[in-house]
């Protein structure tokens, strides 16, 4: 971006640029400034326009814009975001709030110069949806004050006014519900997949558990388990039964497949049997006769009884 001298919002906008790529830590992110809605893909961020008057405002939302992306960038897992983003409307929104929350609350520890910045786009952002002139918690919502309840437990910080509105519409029902759950803020709050466990929880302690949809871990578990099942049915018997059973199922296919073969065998077996038997009386002395085979008789009547012709 060429910086030009006539337009001091250029050296700001360029200054603003370097400093979000240091702070992402990734020197290749493009940043832009542009008159539509903020927004962040995988190699871009774009950043609200910031005229040649450079007004506080402008000047505050695009630094709040920028760190919130920046700290995104940096402490934000989209495949663990993923895995366990819930199934229905509600759910997500109160998920994404939270996990919103998370890194940006991360990134004002490790750096607090983007605390004041993130404060101002978050009042900016509340001011011009109207949440300061909220009176009742139904109009107000949940999903906004579970992020800003995360936010406000882990900084013990106040909120901006219209925010912290929000914030106190819900709170007492939050608590009351999710109490035990929001115990464990301070000890998930570093590792993400714990903390979308834990948003998880609070999402069902909220009364939405219905729009969670399946439980990422559970089909792991469960896919452990048919893996093993699958295992132990392929394992052979220790009786040695199944390998018995498969020789004699191969053999009689192989009976099946080649029938020829065994008619050939039974003649050549009688074949081989008559030449037994000529060979037999070939090796008889000359002139005398080959005993008579031993009958068996056929009935216990005496075996002097001869058949009446």
């Amino acid at each position: 971006m060429v910086s030009n001298p006539d337009n001091p919002a250029e050296s700001f906008k360029k200054a603003l640029a370097e400093a979000t790529r240091v702070l992402a830590d990734d020197p290749d992110l493009d940043v832009t400034y542009s008159v539509d809605p903020p927004g962040m893909t995988e190699e871009r961020v774009r950043l609200p326009q910031i005229s040649r008057r450079m007004t506080r405002e402008e000047v505050l939302l695009a630094r709040g814009t920028a760190d919130a992306f920046a700290l995104r960038r940096k402490y934000h897992d989209p495949s663990t975001y993923n895995r366990y983003t819930p199934a229905g409307k509600m759910a997500r929104d109160l998920y994404d709030a939270m996990e919103t929350a998370r890194y940006e609350v991360i990134g004002a520890r490790e750096m607090p110069g983007t605390s004041g910045n993130i404060d101002a786009k978050i009042s900016h952002e509340a001011r011009r949806r109207g949440y300061d002139q909220l009176t009742q918690a139904s109009e107000a919502p949940l999903a906004m004050a579970a992020g800003y309840l995360i936010r406000s437990l882990a900084t013990e910080r106040a909120l901006p006014e219209s925010a912290q509105n929000v914030l106190d519409l819900w709170r007492a029902f939050m608590e009351a519900q999710a109490g035990k759950t929001l115990s464990d803020l301070s000890a998930v709050l570093d590792d993400q997949a714990a903390f979308a466990k834990f948003a998880r929880r609070m999402i069902d302690d909220l009364g939405y558990g219905d729009q969670l949809g399946e439980d990422p871990d559970a089909e792991d578990e469960g896919g452990d388990e048919d893996a093993q099942a699958d295992d132990q049915e392929d394992r052979p018997d220790s009786t040695g039964q199944d390998d018995q059973n498969d020789e004699e199922v191969e053999a009689a296919s192989e009976r099946s497949q080649h029938p020829e073969q065994d008619d050939g065998e039974a003649q050549i077996t009688m074949d081989d049997a008559a030449d037994a038997e000529v060979a037999d009386e070939a090796d008889m002395p000359e002139g005398e006769a080959p005993p008579p085979p031993t009958q068996q008789p056929i009935s216990e009547a005496s075996p002097d009884y001869e058949v009446y012709a």
